[in-house]
């Protein structure tokens, strides 16, 4: 064997071993967060056991965990965070995320929220874009997003941040978990042709108080943008957007934490919604 050809199976060697390495990370990484989240435990922080994680395979453990929570459960819509300035600047990168919404999250309006059921509750604002013809691959312009979406509607969204390490949390540990996906309420349907989306102001009140507001604006700088950004980098994921799915665009204002409480969010012209935690 020349040298050439000795040289080649080694490097043939070394990517196989490499891509089998990685494919058994995901695997256990995903059964790990499958574990966590069967036993209500803190996340792991990923990241500081595993420093070589990168985006891109932080999204194959998100799309393994996901597929494990499939077993007995459905997809209901997928999320973007990191959509505003200030969030992006935090975790020190200049994109945004996406995750998956599941069925069992989806609550309707005027709920009462358990605060057991979260590890460090997080309540945020958003618009959501609802689904009417499915969607398979990325989007040129927000044109064609136009032809799929039959309607626009408020969304409290309830993220988990149970970490066991906030302090040190990296963007690779929020995609791989998920994007901290775990509860949502959804608002009345609007027509999504009629309203301008970036202009809407929306209030959150608990017990009577002010706690946050929030533009449209606010998610990538204009909401079908943003929307068009959450299909694209799904699309591309392998993911297939169906009618009927919800997708968020990301958080109005700022997180807040979810204290127990009785809270009122005013989306102006995109209606209301009002939930309890206890």
């Amino acid at each position: 064997m020349t040298l050439t050809k000795r040289i080649s199976c080694l490097c043939l060697m070394l990517f196989v071993s490499t891509a089998l390495a990685v494919e058994l990370n995901v695997s256990n990484l995903a059964d790990l967060l499958i574990k966590t989240q069967k036993e209500n435990q803190l996340i792991p922080v990923l990241s500081d056991q595993y420093p070589e994680l990168d985006v891109e395979t932080a999204y194959l453990v998100q799309r393994a965990y996901v597929k494990r929570r499939l077993s007995d459960d459905q997809i209901a819509g997928f999320k973007a965070g990191l959509t505003s300035e200030g969030s992006q600047k935090k975790f020190g990168v200049t994109f945004p995320v996406s995750g998956v919404l599941f069925a069992s999250g989806k609550n309707l309006n005027s709920p009462l929220i358990d605060r057991s059921m979260f590890k460090i509750p997080i309540i945020e604002t958003e618009i959501g874009f609802l689904v009417v013809k499915p969607i398979s691959h990325p989007l040129k312009d927000v044109s064609e997003l136009h032809k799929s979406i039959k309607a626009v509607l408020p969304v409290i969204e309830l993220p988990d941040l149970g970490f066991t390490d906030l302090k040190n949390l990296n963007v690779v540990d929020i995609i791989a978990a998920n994007v901290s996906s775990s509860q949502f309420i959804v608002g009345t349907e609007k027509d999504a042709k009629s309203l301008d989306l970036d202009n809407i102001t929306v209030t959150l009140s608990l017990n009577g108080q002010v706690v946050n507001q929030g533009k449209g604006s606010d998610a990538l700088g204009d909401q079908w943008n943003a929307a068009l950004w959450l299909v694209n980098a799904i699309t591309k994921q392998g993911w297939k957007i169906e009618p009927g799915y919800i997708l968020i665009t990301g958080v109005l204002g700022k997180m807040i934490p979810g204290k127990e409480g009785k809270y009122a969010a005013d989306f102006g012209i995109l209606g209301g919604i009002s939930f309890e935690i206890k």
